[in-house]
């Protein structure tokens, strides 16, 4: 609707699509059942509070690629465990998580650079894609659980000034997407 109104217009389209080697390379039925076991297995670490083990960044970056999937795989049990690790997750900027150990320690330490790019993720949640059924209300509950936890988060820290303009940029996506006719394609 409002595409090539804003200034960071060509910055938004380069991160609007999913770079998911999960969701480009691979069939749907077997992404899922890469993603599942794993996504699986990172919440459990953050139910028992236990140490998540990644601390490298090519395995980190691919855990991300996971994420990205499953924010636009719309599977309503990928989507929820998704939803879940992410929420937990946004409260390292917090430092009062509960779970803090199945923080991953990569993230901790360079919390900034990737949260740079977990951002965009969140775009994600706001795009209907209309070759799948996704469970609507379920989708809806979950989105707004990870906004909360991100009011909660922009509300108690001081982010740089790097990490606001991307937080903007992936809000004008956002309210591009929502404002735009419905069922659009991405």
């Amino acid at each position: 609707m409002y595409n090539g109104y804003s200034s960071y217009d060509s910055e938004i389209q380069r991160h609007i699509v999913c770079n998911s080697s999960l969701s480009s390379n691979v069939p749907l039925s077997v992404a899922e059942k890469i993603a599942m076991p794993y996504l699986t297995h990172v919440h459990e670490l953050i139910l028992s509070n236990r140490p998540f083990s990644i601390t490298i960044d090519k395995d980190f970056k691919w855990a991300l690629e996971i994420f990205a999937f499953g924010f636009t795989c719309e599977d309503s049990s990928i989507y929820t465990l998704c939803a879940n690790i992410y929420v937990e997750w946004l409260k390292v900027f917090e430092g009062t998580s509960i779970n803090s150990y199945s923080i991953p320690p990569i993230l901790k330490e360079k919390t900034e650079f990737y949260w740079s790019q977990m951002f965009w993720h969140l775009y994600h949640l706001f795009v209907i894609h209309d070759e799948k059924t996704a469970d609507l209300l379920t989708k809806r509950m979950y989105t707004h659980k990870v906004l909360r936890q991100l009011q909660i988060m922009i509300s108690q820290t001081e982010l740089s000034l790097d990490l606001w303009h991307i937080l903007l940029q992936v809000f004008l996506a956002i309210g591009d997407n929502v404002l735009s006719p419905p069922y659009r394609s991405m």
